[in-house]
């Protein structure tokens, strides 16, 4: 009706100002903007599946699982609930991560751990700009101002946050998948069997380092999908029960998780370039077997917790062999295994940054 639109651009204003905050907040230092740009409009045009599902269920009601949930379950509010958000979250969360992976294929976009968490924040962004729009405009039409003011101002910072945080998981994992070659290797230094990825390997036929992409993939999405799901579970209990301790909850839970997400992106090891390591070029001064050994050594040692001495021998590994993946990860997990401001730990980082990164700061 021509005299929504006002309102339309209006709820679009509106949900654009948190996207902006968040972008901003986030990505103030970050390279290619244009290029998040299009990522943060992709996203947003990410909800049109949902969009279409809910048309499709109107027109096939034997189809729809919200109707068969309330049908099944209304006995049961716990499983009710389950059942409809684990849904919605599954569905919204393979939508953002396939957006991430497609682009990701298309352009290479990923070229660190920390690159793969900033790109799906991005695209997460993009969809939650969206919802928003949906969500002001129905509860603008039907409920007062009031209700809308509280409803943006949650929204707002809880649910987009909400939407980083389940985002940001699953790109963090997917991150590892990428560089699977160097962080396998490492995990077969430090005695790790990997069960998992082996099963993987034999039921499917393919390699160790498949394998451990596609159970690292894997992992990524269900922890994003149960967190999506309990975020969800504990708004909708809020709606039923008339209790405001779930939105607490909730608002609890949103800011823990963020807060380890932050924590993660400050990681050394995610800041590893590790796109080349699938070309296994590597040039040392050392002979290879030489080399082995020590890396072997350096496994055992990380293992035990002596973090010093990995830092000692990697930064004289890497003076050799400079272009060793599996020692810049040793060395950049041992940084990050230190305690965070420890004054110990700020010694070493001086002792041992490279020429490279001096240059860099």
């Amino acid at each position: 009706m021509p005299e929504l639109e006002p309102l339309h651009f209006l709820y679009g204003v509106l949900a654009l100002v948190p996207a902006i905050i968040w972008l901003s907040f986030i990505f103030g230092r970050q390279k290619n903007k244009k290029f998040q740009i299009i990522i943060f409009l992709l996203g947003a045009l990410s909800v049109a599946p949902i969009f279409l599902l809910q048309y499709l269920f109107q027109l096939y009601p034997q189809i729809d699982i919200i109707a068969w949930a309330d049908k099944n379950f209304t006995t049961n509010p716990l499983l009710h609930f389950l059942v409809l958000y684990a849904w919605v979250s599954i569905t919204e969360e393979l939508i953002k991560q396939w957006m991430v992976r497609y682009l990701d294929s298309k352009y290479l976009l990923v070229q660190t751990i920390n690159d793969s968490i900033h790109f799906s924040l991005v695209s997460a962004l993009g969809f939650s700009f969206a919802e928003n729009i949906f969500y002001l405009y129905h509860i603008g039409v039907g409920a007062g101002l009031g209700t809308l003011l509280v409803t943006y101002l949650f929204r707002s910072i809880f649910t987009t946050c909400g939407h980083l945080v389940f985002s940001g998981f699953f790109g963090y994992y997917y991150g590892r998948a990428k560089f699977s070659i160097s962080l396998v290797n490492q995990s077969s230094i430090q005695g790790k069997p990997l069960y998992f990825s082996r099963f993987i390997g034999k039921l499917l036929n393919i390699s160790k380092f498949q394998a451990y992409q596609e159970a690292t993939i894997i992992k990524g999405l269900l922890i994003a999908i149960v967190l999506h799901t309990v975020y969800n579970y504990l708004l909708e209990m809020s709606n039923y029960t008339g209790n405001s301790l779930f939105i607490a909850a909730a608002a609890i839970f949103i800011i823990g998780f963020y807060l380890l997400l932050r924590q993660i992106l400050k990681f050394k090891a995610g800041s590893l370039i590790l796109l080349e390591d699938n070309q296994g070029k590597q040039r040392s001064t050392m002979a290879k077997t030489d080399e082995e050994v020590v890396i072997e050594l350096l496994g055992m040692w990380f293992n035990s917790g002596r973090y010093v001495d990995v830092l000692h021998i990697c930064d004289r590994l890497l003076k050799r062999d400079p272009e060793n993946k599996i020692v810049q990860l040793f060395k950049a997990r041992a940084t990050d295994k230190m305690e965070q401001g420890d004054p110990y730990k700020k010694v070493l980082n001086a002792l041992f940054t490279s020429t490279e990164d001096k240059s860099k700061n």
